[in-house]
């Protein structure tokens, strides 16, 4: 029989969780690299997960875990693969962790893992399931963004000449993904769910989001289950006269995931156009008197990674404040690598991450204390080679940005000064 603990790299998502992704549907969570054969088209099929469990790539891949690994693990699981070698916590990490750690959230379900990765594995067992809705609406334009997962930033691309359809070729109207989704297709699923997952584009902007909740609610089932929604907190807007506090009671509890990149104003550059006092305000509103959490994550990248710490002290005032450890916590969520995308943490020059390092030993003792991340982080930093040909990149793109934005980088960011030329 095989035991999780006696295997050399094992993910539970490929087995237990079902990520239903805009118009290519399904996968088994959202860093996988790559659609898997067979990949389900939402234009021309239904979004079933249950078809795309049992394709033979699929069926491969999960016994690749099976056997310590193999091309299919490679293929899809760089991400994990490369975060876990320059020493951060992964994503594949963090969701065993639920499974096996002492006190986990899915640590009672171990034993029904267990079970099923020794079966043909053949009928799905979902106990999680992260839908991005089908829209890529979203107000903000993060820098570190795509257009595939938002309409403003895919907007703003073309007006600077810059835009990259991210497999949005087929669109007549590139800046908006305007497919819909019928969420009854998902009832089957939500029956056995432990923890629904809600992502956007802007999740708190997008009607089907509260359809699914919605579903849940009717169905009797969300009693049962965990929510969990990644929200930039700059906005809750109604629909069908109901915002995200009267979907929230019904759940058994709820996290929301705040995305922020500073702490302070510096985040209204990055996630531009956001406005931090709506941000906190709202995240407030999202923690008081209900029985939500709230998660501070960031998108680990090279304007970032150096303020880290800022966040930690300010997430660590809000506990103090609230008198609770577990109402506000803070995650350094996921780092940007290579692959092309040039806001990596490798496109930052030696000097200014020196500077960085520095300013992380003066936060050591505390960050040692409150925040795991701390030490993964610096390691990150310390290993990190320099990319000069995608710091280059990153640097055309802030500019352009900052022209079109009527921003400055190095208003906010004085150590970029040397590496910055206005347009």
């Amino acid at each position: 029989m095989n035991k999780i603990e006696d295997m050399e790299w094992f993910c539970p998502q490929p087995f237990m969780n079902t990520l239903v992704y805009r118009i290519v549907a399904p996968m088994s969570c959202c860093v996988m690299k790559e659609w898997p054969k067979g990949a389900l088209k939402r234009k021309y099929e239904t979004a079933d997960p249950k078809k795309l469990h049992n394709k033979d790539e699929y069926l491969n891949f999960r016994n690749e875990f099976l056997n310590g690994g193999g091309p299919l693990t490679k293929k899809h699981c760089q991400v994990c693969i490369e975060q876990e070698k320059h020493s951060s916590q992964s994503h594949r990490q963090i969701y065993l962790e639920k499974f096996t750690a002492e006190g986990g959230e899915y640590h009672e379900h171990l034993e029904y893992l267990e079970k099923y990765i020794n079966t043909d594995m053949t009928e799905p067992k979902f106990l999680t399931m992260e839908y991005v809705a089908p829209s890529n609406y979203c107000n903000l334009r993060c820098n570190m963004c795509g257009p595939y997962n938002s309409s403003s930033l895919a907007k703003e691309n073309q007006d600077i000449g810059l835009y990259n359809n991210y497999g949005m070729e087929n669109f007549q109207d590139k800046s908006l993904i305007k497919e819909t989704d019928n969420v009854e297709d998902y009832a089957d699923i939500l029956k056995n769910l432990v923890e629904l997952k809600l992502v956007g584009g802007e999740t708190l902007a997008i009607k089907e989001n509260y359809d699914l909740m919605k579903l849940a609610i009717d169905m009797g089932v969300s009693k049962n289950m965990s929510l969990r929604i990644t929200t930039n907190a700059t906005l809750t807007p109604k629909f069908d006269g109901k915002d995200i506090f009267d979907y929230i009671p019904y759940f058994k509890d709820c996290q929301m995931t705040v995305s922020i990149e500073f702490w302070g104003e510096k985040n209204n550059y990055i996630r531009f156009p956001s406005k931090w006092d709506v941000i906190i305000s709202n995240a407030r509103k999202f923690a008081w008197g209900r029985k939500t959490r709230v998660m501070f994550a960031s998108t680990v990248n090279a304007l970032t990674i150096g303020y880290l710490p800022e966040i930690a002290y300010g997430v660590y005032a809000l506990r103090e404040e609230y008198e609770s450890d577990d109402m506000w916590n803070w995650a350094s969520g996921s780092l940007v690598w290579g692959d092309g995308n040039q806001y990596a943490v490798t496109s930052i020059p030696l000097d200014i991450r020196d500077k960085y390092m520095d300013d992380y030993y003066k936060f050591g003792n505390f960050m040692d204390k409150e925040f795991t991340e701390w030490e993964k982080l610096y390691n990150y930093l310390k290993e990190m080679p320099f990319d000069e040909k995608l710091h280059n990149e990153m640097m055309r793109d802030i500019q352009l940005r900052d022209k079109h934005r009527g921003t400055c980088l190095t208003d906010i960011f004085p150590e970029w000064e040397p590496y910055y030329e206005k347009l």
